[in-house]
């Protein structure tokens, strides 16, 4: 693997330490205070730089994630809260909103509370607070690379309704600096029941800067609201805190390449082009991708959301045709890869690729 500046192998590594995590690799631990009590971590470090923790209470989502001590998520002010707290009612899921790399939103409704069939639906659903099951880690080396791993499942399921299993694979290796998330959603159920994903993928500073700018292949961008509409100019273009500010919501038509993955990037200073990350998933099962531009005083974040529906509710998915059925013992696979871009040759192939 490529580390340092050189090539090493396996046995030249292994030579010149006492044992593999003094370079990097998996350890778990607990939270033991506040709100946070009770919840896992799994933290995972690579020996390129790279740093993330996943949380098994909260639907194996991903919160801290640094490269070479820089945060690249944007943390909430609310951090990691125990799922015993949450309320699916309304917007109180933001009262458990932790921000972070990755918050998964479904899995049978995401984006605002609606009544959907005389179901009252709160905000983004449940399965970032629905702890996992049969959660496994484990460091094998192949070759000259050791791989790392964290697998495990989270269930949507209730008497005489749907059942969902979601299993979730986290992958990187101790020379990358690349996150993989593969999801499979499997309806175990015995009826069709509705889908909603929504990868809600969160970045801030001091990744996102006052000179950063996000580069996609968006075929057409719409706006959600009157606001945002005055403002799509700017979509891709940030600058400092300011005080009060509303979010804006975009729709990105996004293009995929040949091999049907969307690439985006997010460059932190678009003036000097050296550093940012890039973000990939798979178009034909996330037709959908929301950008979320929150860039006031202390929530100075941008959301990049894959999914498959938009954020208006269940009940409006429905209305417009676009929501998505699973039927019985009918499988859907998923992917999203974020990988940090570090000199400004990785962040021009890059750009170069999404143009």
């Amino acid at each position: 693997m490529h580390l340092w500046g050189r090539e090493w192998t396996r046995r030249e590594l292994l030579d010149r330490v006492g044992t593999v995590s003094q370079l990097g690799g998996i350890t778990p631990f607990e939270y033991s205070q506040g709100k946070a009590k009770g919840v896992g971590s799994i933290r995972i470090r690579t020996a390129a730089g790279l740093e993330f923790s996943v949380l098994p209470e909260k639907g194996l989502d991903i919160f801290e994630a640094s490269y070479q001590g820089k945060s690249l998520s944007w943390h909430s002010p609310v951090g990691v809260v125990h799922p015993g707290f949450y309320d699916a009612r309304d917007i109180q899921w933001l009262k458990t909103f932790p921000g972070g790399l990755i918050s998964t939103c479904g899995l049978v409704s995401a984006g605002s509370p609606s009544e959907d069939q005389g179901e009252h639906l709160g905000l983004h659903g449940a399965i970032a607070n629905t702890p996992a099951e049969s959660v496994a880690w484990d460091e094998n080396w192949v070759g000259d690379d050791c791989l790392m791993r964290v697998s495990g499942s989270v269930r949507e399921a209730r008497v005489h309704g749907e059942n969902l299993l979601l299993r979730r694979s986290i992958e990187t290796s101790l020379g990358s600096r690349s996150i993989f998330v593969r999801d499979s959603v499997e309806n175990q159920g015995f009826k069709a029941t509705p889908l909603m994903l929504l990868y809600h993928l969160n970045f801030g500073f001091p990744l996102l800067t006052d000179k950063s700018r996000l580069y996609a292949p968006s075929g057409k961008i719409e706006a959600r609201n009157e606001y945002s509409g005055r403002t799509v100019p700017e979509w891709a273009q940030f600058g400092p805190p300011v005080q009060n500010l509303p979010e804006r919501v975009y729709y990105h038509d996004m293009k995929p390449d040949g091999e049907g993955k969307v690439t985006l990037a997010v460059v932190s200073d678009d003036g000097a082009p050296n550093f940012g990350v890039r973000v990939q998933y798979g178009g034909a099962s996330l037709p959908s991708f929301v950008q979320w531009k929150m860039t006031s005083v202390n929530h100075f974040a941008l959301g990049l959301e894959p999914a498959n529906c938009r954020v208006e509710g269940r009940k409006a998915e429905r209305e417009r045709g676009t929501l998505a059925i699973l039927d019985p013992d009918q499988k859907l696979d998923f992917f999203v890869q974020i990988s940090v871009l570090d000199g400004a040759q990785e962040v021009a192939d890059v750009l170069r690729t999404i143009a």
